[in-house]
């Protein structure tokens, strides 16, 4: 009887509608995990790290290729993590390898290899080379290249890829198409006292051999005082304490009195010198508390809603301590980068290293870190922005999802277009965890659910320390306009209260949430405007690059100072962005020290956390922002926030357009006195009288909330009903319009949703794209989202099989 066929399912790094499935060498059979990466080869010479789903012995309907080999031992990829893949696939219709794109740190994500080369360059020696490795390089130095295969013939073995792998780590070897691990840890040289100093009778008699050479007495000198502080001692820290040279040290080398040793170092920095601290809570906050587990009894998901400066972040740490005491981890997710900067401060304060950052400024290698720590339990707590919901937890025990209300938790390209507050939400039902949703201004969706009894409700409010809310006044610039007043895009009310904040030693935040310097240019002659080539947009004036840029495609031009229409010289921009504010308030007051926070000025690394840093130290006197300045930032000494434009806000296109606009105006104002005294918000517009603008003037969130549901029970919005936005886009605006209305029209028969559009989208054509939009929502009889989804399914897969339509690009968006 012949032994049976071992065959493994694995999700590839790729669009493929289903798992692909591979046959296992007898040799490897004993090797291989649920969640292992393994080579695998798709398609003519191209090869993919691939995440193995599922082991079995089913024999597919075709014949199944063999795996080329084992990426590793271990599994990287956790059985709960694999659920969570496959129901984000199901809901938010895409496939497992488009969620393996996005979760996958890039650095673990291997690609193809076709072509292995000598390296001319280098000049080490081959002594640390097991003997199969040698005869690759022997071979590689005889003929200059090889393939793959070759290699493999080379050596009568398939798994040809860890010995290729010593070969590209040592730079003994390159490649085209490199099929390398893209993360190579980070070592830096360490110095340890040879073993026969060890004793201090040798030490002293080393001293004295030593007397005359006062540069090598001061670095052995240096190096007995590290010593007594750590283990292991960095070259870079002895030569900077000592104040010696590398050639001193290196004649203490030679001498056998040090020995120089390379160690993995973490590239995620620890932290030294923070002390541990505990968090006071106000009586408020220790019966939110409680009422907070006492909810958690009955409710896995619970909102925490408390007013601006209600001291959420205190309640948030005792929950994560109880969680901790626990042995569980906890993830800690925040709807912007900047906001990751505070509160892993005050964090680290109180759980000091157990803390790690997880979001998209840090590069591959410091991403695959953090993967592996959280992977082994080495971090307790991750803070991270919406991608941290994709890192190995062993235990999650709780999910934290503050300012849950932002739509910067939701993903809007590549797919899978998730958010991250409802998939938290379902990774934490996976692991039996609670969640707590933080805010001031709950979504309308949050809201209803916790009048409907699916989550549970805990409130806050007053502020910590009973600070009182800041005033709130508007401006009406129609007014200030009229009687000539405004200087600039400044009301003389908020130039007067700038004036006083400043003399009073206080710092300013002015919020516009519109970056660059203007929002077009424009001939005065022919009123041409100045648009992008690829697009159907404006392109935006930055001064500060003195040029016109697209916002959503990168196109740009140089400023010119002739109109390229007509040729007259008579050029003007038009409107406001954040750079425009900056300069203004610079020639207002020319003494005071502005820095801006919008994506522009952040685009580094570390670009949020100097801005912060500078204006939480008082560094900074005013601080200029777009919708960066309003997500949870917690200054002491600011008394007074300026909304140069709440109008902008309030009219922009979109069914929650009002709910944003109220949550942006009330969460910036929330900015204003912080800790020492009562603040004061100007908010500058033309409509003072607007629904909006009176419930953020009254801090009335009921009131929007109330407003906000009869308006969409009566256009069938949710929370009363489900949502899916199909986006069609291709180079011929004639194919794209069929192929919309073929969708539109084909989903219609099947009568499971209301079908909207095709619609003309507000920016109908991007990157030479044209674009047409379809909005599906759940009708009477159709109350399960899966039935809906199904039926465009169906429609989707019948589109891909006409000729005309299968080059039409088509995204889907789930709750939009």
């Amino acid at each position: 009887m012949s032994a049976l066929v071992t065959y493994v399912d694995v999700i590839l790094p790729l669009a493929l509608p289903q798992a692909y499935t591979y046959a296992v060498p007898v040799d490897l059979v004993d090797f291989i995990k649920i969640g292992q990466r393994i080579i695998v080869q798709f398609g003519k010479n191209r090869y993919y790290s691939a995440i193995i789903k599922k082991i079995h012995h089913q024999k597919p309907p075709v014949e199944a290729k063999l795996i080329e080999g084992l990426a590793e031992e271990e599994a990287i990829v956790t059985e709960t993590q694999l659920r969570f893949w496959e129901w984000m696939s199901a809901y938010y219709m895409c496939t497992e390898g488009e969620v393996l794109n996005v979760a996958l740190p890039a650095g673990l994500k291997i690609s193809s290899e076709t072509v292995i080369r000598f390296n001319e360059y280098y000049n080490g020696d081959y002594e640390g080379l097991s003997h199969d490795e040698f005869l690759v390089v022997q071979a590689l130095r005889a003929q200059n290249e090889l393939k793959v295969p070759q290699v493999q013939d080379l050596l009568k073995r398939r798994n040809v890829y860890p010995i290729l792998k010593t070969l590209f780590n040592q730079g003994i070897a390159v490649s085209t198409e490199e099929l390398v691990e893209r993360f190579k840890p980070r070592t830096e040289t360490y110095v340890k006292l040879n073993d026969k100093y060890s004793d201090d009778a040798a030490l002293e008699k080393l001293f004295d051999e030593l007397s005359r050479a006062n540069k090598q007495v001061e670095l052995l000198l240096a190096f007995t005082q590290l010593h007594h502080k750590t283990k292991f001692i960095r070259k870079k820290d002895l030569l900077e304490l000592s104040k010696s040279s590398a050639a001193v040290l290196n004649a203490l080398v030679k001498r056998g009195v040090f020995i120089e040793f390379k160690m993995e170092v973490s590239r995620l920095g620890n932290l030294q010198t923070e002390e541990v601290t505990d968090t006071q809570l106000s009586s408020e906050q220790q019966q939110a508390l409680a009422e907070l587990n006492t909810q958690h009894t009955t409710h896995n998901t619970v909102l925490l809603h408390g007013v601006t400066g209600s001291g959420k972040t205190n309640i948030y740490i005792e929950k994560i301590k109880e969680v901790i005491a626990e042995e569980k981890q906890v993830l800690y997710m925040l709807p912007e980068i900047a906001l990751t900067a505070q509160i892993i401060n005050r964090l680290r304060k109180v759980f000091g290293n157990a803390v790690g950052i997880y979001h998209s400024k840090f590069n591959q290698n410091e991403r695959v870190e953090i993967w592996n720590k959280t992977l082994h339990g080495e971090y307790k707590i991750i803070v991270g922005a919406r991608s941290a919901l994709f890192l190995p937890f062993a235990d999650l025990g709780l999910v934290i999802v503050d300012e849950e209300h932002d739509n910067s938790l939701k993903q809007m390209a590549p797919a899978p277009r998730y958010h991250a507050r409802d998939a938290g939400i379902m990774l934490a039902g996976m692991f039996n965890a609670k969640v707590i949703l933080g805010t001031a201004t709950p979504s309308v969706e949050t809201f209803y659910n916790t009048e409907k009894g699916k989550f549970g409700l805990v409130q806050l409010h007053t502020r910590y320390g009973n600070l009182e809310l800041p005033e709130v006044v508007t401006v009406n610039i129609k007014d200030e306009t009229r009687w000539k007043r405004m200087q600039g895009s400044f009301s003389s009310v908020l130039v007067e209260e700038i004036s006083n904040a400043l003399k009073n030693k206080e710092q300013v935040i002015l919020f516009l949430n519109r970056r660059g310097f203007a929002n077009y240019q424009t001939c005065k002659t022919c009123n041409h405007v100045y648009k992008c080539k690829n697009c159907d947009v404006s392109l935006t004036y930055h001064k500060y690059k003195n040029q016109l840029e697209c916002h959503y495609c990168g196109y740009f031009e140089k400023v010119t100072t002739k109109c390229k229409s007509c040729g007259a010289v008579d050029l003007d921009i038009v409107g406001m962005g954040t750079e425009k504010i900056e300069d203004e308030i610079a020639e207002l007051f020319p003494s005071a020290r502005i820095s801006r926070l919008d994506y522009d000025a952040t685009k580094t690394k570390h670009g949020h956390t100097e801005v912060i840093s500078k204006f939480e130290n008082r560094e900074t006197d005013i601080l200029v922002g777009t919708q960066m300045v309003t997500k949870g930032l917690d200054f002491d000494h600011v008394s007074l926030v300026g909304v140069i434009n709440a109008d902008q806000l309030i009219h922009h296109p979109g069914f929650r357009s009002h709910e944003r606009a109220f949550q942006l105006l009330l969460q910036v104002a929330g900015r204003a006195g912080r800790k020492n005294k009562k603040g004061k918000v100007v908010l500058q517009t033309a409509d003072p009288l607007h629904p909006v603008i009176q419930q953020v003037l009254n801090n009335n969130y009921q009131a929007m909330y109330e407003r906000e549901l009869i308006h969409r029970r009566q256009f069938h919005y949710p929370p009363f009903a489900r949502m899916i936005e199909i986006k069609l886009q291709h180079k011929k605006a004639q194919t794209v319009e069929q192929a919309a209305l073929y969708f539109t029209n084909e989903t219609r028969k099947l009568n499971k949703a209301l079908v909207l559009g095709p619609a003309i989208p507000f920016v109908s054509k991007v990157n030479n794209y044209y674009i047409r939009e379809v909005l599906v929502k759940s009708n009477q009889q159709t109350k399960d989202l899966r039935e809906m989804k199904s039926a465009m399914q169906q429609v989707l897969d019948k589109m891909k099989t006409i000729a005309d339509f299968k080059t039409v690009d088509v995204s889907v968006n789930v709750d939009p």
